[in-house]
Order: structure tokens, then sequence, then C-alpha cells
């Protein structure tokens, strides 16, 4: 049987302040006969600062028997509280003893939280207490190993325990069902928290792969549910003097079970959190006093459910709650610091966004070469082997592509006989002293001369040379070996050497900030720690479609030499603009798009 004892009641208030972030300190402390100086139970944490105000705040929540809320006249810097509140624990009709809390609070909405889950932990150990005789309560002070019935709030702290003390409420919630079940003698306990208005089973005793029982979940949760709905403890098979429930869900779930059933709702601050279900067996329904401890359970219970759930909701959800907490504050009419707090924020956010700072434009940009150079077909004829691909340095006067040259060896030939002809001929005619036939193939060995010479041209240009030092940067022909090109066809693209330039495309909206000579950075997609000088040379004044939107190429050049620059690279390019208050840079596209679709709808 668990039992109250000093160690219980210290770990209960170590864990109650822990769970509260507006909390500093705590005590418990009872009465002692025939001495006005309490007895204290449990501190937390033991400091001299805090004993003798939660002591004597204790004292007088006991002696006047309601609650108590001292505001302390100098601020201790060292504790950080100012508040300190206490409230009696009830014995019968008498006090028999006290919680105080060293609190830190803004306002009385958060003065008022802390008061209420005080007040229901105060509930929580008042039930053991109004078990015990209230004479014995300074002789024992609670370090005995049993004080008659208390173990009933022995039970209550162990089980709150249960639930804090593990990383997830999953997890505390199936260590508590599990110490609940074999404390009780059941067969099985199930604990359910409400998410978003819906009933789900968080945890099962004795089971950790309970999801994987679907048809089970679902009977649970509807036996919860009902008592949920009815806010009420829903019993089945039911007593002939209990109220009339319904018990729909239960009978289904007891019939398919063989099992009796009792579902108690969780409460927390007046809200149901959630609510837990115990079978057990036929014979073995639960007694009176086990029925008093699961109501007990289930006030004190529901607001740690819901606080773990509160602290396990997504980021975006607790930052939701806590914007409709500011607002709900900011309209409370009997809170004029949130008012004057907020009004100070705005000011701080107003003066901030005046401040003018370093406005820079972006766009992305690309590196091209300064200059390219094209090499084209000479003459109609066949790709007969390439010696270079894309992205090969070449050196003034390689040799990087040679074209079929069959044909023009062979109209050589031909010319080369003519020509021979023609020169025989024009001999033979001299010295036979034919005019004629002279004058005839003096004009034929003319022709076959400078045809000669073409074809002799032309087999000397079958082979490309490079022209500069450079890059190929266009122009993969080693898979075309043999195919048809007609003259003029490009067949290369080089670039020189360490010779580049920067194309921005910046958007329409941004380009009357831009002037020749602004300078910038440049941080490209290679090299993304690097950021490069740069300054704007020119300015194209023909707008382009870029991804999708206006643009306008804008030419610029490094101000420094870098060999890490590629044709082809791309990044972001910021160029300096001036100066503009932080509201005008947030701000200054929407204006701008707002200004546009008024004008277009009033004109």
């Amino acid at each position: 049987m668990i039992t109250v004892s000093k160690q219980s009641l210290q770990r209960w208030l170590q864990l109650h302040c822990e769970s509260c972030t507006d909390v500093v300190g705590g005590m418990v402390a009872f009465v002692q006969n025939g001495t006005d100086d309490p007895y204290v139970v449990a501190e937390w944490p033991r400091s001299d600062a805090l004993s003798n105000t939660l002591k004597s705040t204790a004292q007088a929540a006991m002696k006047r028997d309601r609650l108590v809320v001292v505001t302390p006249v100098i601020a201790h810097q060292e504790t950080g509280y100012n508040r300190v509140i206490a409230l009696p624990l009830i014995s019968g009709q008498a006090a028999v003893g006290a919680v105080s809390l060293a609190v830190r609070v803004l306002d009385s909405a958060g003065l008022d939280s802390l008061v209420k889950q005080l007040g229901q932990a105060c509930v929580d150990i008042s039930v053991g207490l109004s078990k015990v005789d209230p004479s014995t309560m300074a002789t024992s002070n609670l370090s005995d190993p049993a004080l008659g019935r208390s173990d009933d709030i022995g039970m209550v702290l162990d089980l709150q325990a249960s639930l804090l003390g593990h990383a997830t409420l999953a997890q505390g919630a199936f260590a508590m069902a599990t110490e609940l079940a074999h404390h009780l003698g059941c067969e099985r306990m199930a604990l359910g928290a409400l998410q978003n208005q819906r009933l789900e089973v968080v945890a099962v005793s004795g089971s950790t792969d309970f999801k994987d029982q679907q048809q089970l979940l679902r009977a649970m949760a509807a036996a919860m549910q009902e008592a949920v709905d009815q806010q009420a403890p829903v019993f089945y098979p039911a007593n002939p003097t209990d109220p009339a429930r319904i018990v729909l869900a239960h009978a289904e779930m007891s019939a398919h079970e063989g099992t009796a059933l009792a579902s108690f709702p969780l409460v927390s601050s007046g809200q149901v959190a959630g609510a837990m279900l115990i079978e057990c067996r036929m014979d073995k329904r639960l007694a009176a006093d086990q029925i008093a401890l699961c109501e007990v359970l289930a006030v004190s219970l529901g607001g740690l459910v819901a606080l773990r759930q509160r602290a396990e909701r997504p980021w975006h959800v607790q930052a939701w709650a806590w914007c409709r907490g500011v607002v709900a504050r900011l309209w409370a009419p009997n809170d004029p610091m949130a008012k004057v707090a907020a009004l100070g924020a705005a000011l701080v956010l107003v003066g901030l966004l005046a401040v003018p700072v370093s406005y820079r434009v972006g766009a992305p940009v690309r590196v091209e070469g300064a200059q390219q150079q094209v090499l084209a077909a000479p003459l109609d004829g066949y790709i007969r082997h390439a010696l270079v691909r894309p992205g090969d340095a070449v050196s003034r006067g390689m040799v990087l592509l040679e074209m079929a040259d069959q044909d023009l060896l062979l109209e050589q030939r031909k010319w080369e006989s003519n020509l021979a002809q023609s020169e025989n001929g024009f001999a033979s005619a001299l010295a036979r002293g034919d005019r004629a036939q002279f004058i005839i193939h003096q004009g034929k060995a003319t022709e076959a001369q400078a045809q000669l010479d073409l074809v002799r041209q032309q087999l000397g240009r079958t082979r490309l040379i490079a022209p500069v030092d450079g890059v190929v940067i266009k122009g993969d022909l080693t898979q075309s070996m043999g195919a048809p090109v007609q003259r003029g066809d490009v067949l290369l693209t080089l670039v020189p050497k360490e010779a580049h330039r920067l194309i921005m495309a910046v958007d329409e909206r941004d380009i009357a900030s831009l002037q020749p000579g602004m300078r910038g950075l440049i941080t490209l997609a290679a090299l993304p720690g690097e950021a490069l000088p740069m300054v704007v040379e020119r300015i194209t004044p023909v707008a382009s479609v870029s991804q999708g939107r206006n643009a306008f190429e804008v030419e610029a050049k490094l101000t420094s030499d870098s060999a890490v620059l590629r044709y082809g690279m791309q990044g972001v390019a910021k160029v300096e603009v001036g100066n503009r208050s932080v509201l005008w840079i947030w701000t200054h596209r929407a204006w701008h798009w707002l200004r546009m679709a008024v004008w277009t709808w009033i004109n």
C-alpha cells in the first residue's frame, strides 16, 4: 500500500513547481498542536531568502482559512518573485496545513491561473487528509510510515509523479495507467485525451503496442466519449441507485470484452480534458473507496494531462495560442500595463523600421566571354576529323578540325593536267608561228592556273586553325564524323582566356535604381562562400522575358582578376543602390503593385 511521507510530498511539490515556469519556489507546512509555528514538511528549492516568506504566508492562510496573496514591498533580485500565494489544506472543517508558492506574474489573469492550479492540487491533498485525525497531524508530522487512510493521497501524488516524470504524455500516461491498474486490481485501464474536440486513447495499461488494436481503441474511445459528453462518471453494469446515464458504447464494449466498465471524465479548470476507463471482472467490480479514489484522480490528473498536451503542441500551434493570448490581454479592459507595453513596443518597432540601411538590388547573373570567336565551314564538304571538344583549352595556330579533301585533290590533278596541256599547246603554236592557236592556248593556260590556285587555296582551308588562345565553348563534332556541312555553317565557338563579362537579368521594377558605375558583389553557385567585387558597365535598353518575368540585361565586370571564373557559371549579384528605410525595403514591392492595381481599376 502506498503511504504519505515527506519524500512523496517533497517529490510532488518539486514536480508541481517545475511544471510551471512562473513558480519560483514552494512550501508545504502543517499545524503543530500547542504552537503557532507551522511544521515544514516539503520545500523547493531550499533557500533562506524564500523560507521565511513562504512560511509566514502559509501560516496566514491556515489562520484565516482562505486564500492569501502577499505582494512583497521590496523585490528580491536573487529570487525574482513578485507575489506569494497560499491556500489552506482542509480536513473536515478545519485547516490542518497550507501550500504556499512564490510566483512571478505580470497580470491578474496569470495570477488567477496559478491560483486555480494550486486549488486543484490542494483539493487532491485535502481528500487524503480528510480521512486522518487532525489531532494526530502535529505528532506524526507526516514522518510515520502511514497515517491511517492517508494512502489515498499518497497514491494520488505517486500517480501524478508518474504522469509528469517521463519525457512525453504517452510515456507518463502508460506508467500511470499500469500503476493504477495494479493498485486497483483491475483487468485494464486506459487514458484518453481530447484532441480538437475528439477523444483519442493515449495509453493502455500493460500494453505499449495498443495502436495496432484499432477495434479495441475505437470501443474504448466511444465509451470514454460518453463520460466526456455527459461530464459525469459512467458505470456498466450500473447499480440500481446510480443516476441514469447513456451507456450504449459501454454496453457494446462490455458485451464484447465480458468485463465491467467505469469511465471518469478528467476535469481541468472546469473543462473536460479527457477521460479514463477502467475494466474489471464482473465478480470484482470497483468498491466504494476505489470509486472515490478514481473520482479524486479524475480531478487531480485533468490539469496535468492538459498541461502536458499544451507542452507537446507543435511550435506553430503554440505560437498561435501565444498570439491569441496577447490579443486577449490587449482587449482586456482591466489590464492597462499590457496596452502600455504594446504601445511602447509599437513605437520601438516604428523607430527601427525608419532606420536607413544599405539597400541592394539582387538579380541572377551568368558568366560569359568578353567576346566570342566563331569558326564556320569554309566550303561545302564533309567532316574528316575533330581534334577538340567544348571545354578544351586551345592555343593560337592549333589545328582544331580537318575536313575531307579527296574531291579537292582530284580537282587539283584535273587542273594541273589542263594546265600542262595548255602549256604544251601554247609552246607548239609558238614554234609553228600560229598566232591564233597561240592566243587560244594561252587563254586556256591562264584559266587552268586560276582554277588550280583556287583549288590549292581551298585545300589550305580544310584545316581549321585556332585564331586566338582560348577555350572551346560550343561545337562537339566528335559525334559527327563524316557529316556533310555547307559553307558558312558554324562549327566551333571560342572565347578568349581570362576575358569574361557578367550578365545580370534585373527585374524591370528595379531597373530604374541602377546606373552605370555602381558597385556590388557577386556570389557564384560554384563558390558560395566567396563574394567577388564587380562594377556595372552597361544597361541594355531593351527588355526580354527571363524565367517568366520581364527583365533587362545589365552588363558588369569584375574589378579584380579571378582565375576561378568559367564560362557558363551562374550565381546571384547584389548591387548597392543607396540607403533606404527598413520599412521601404519590406513594403515597396507591395506598394508598387497596389499603385498599379489601383490605377488599372480606376482608369
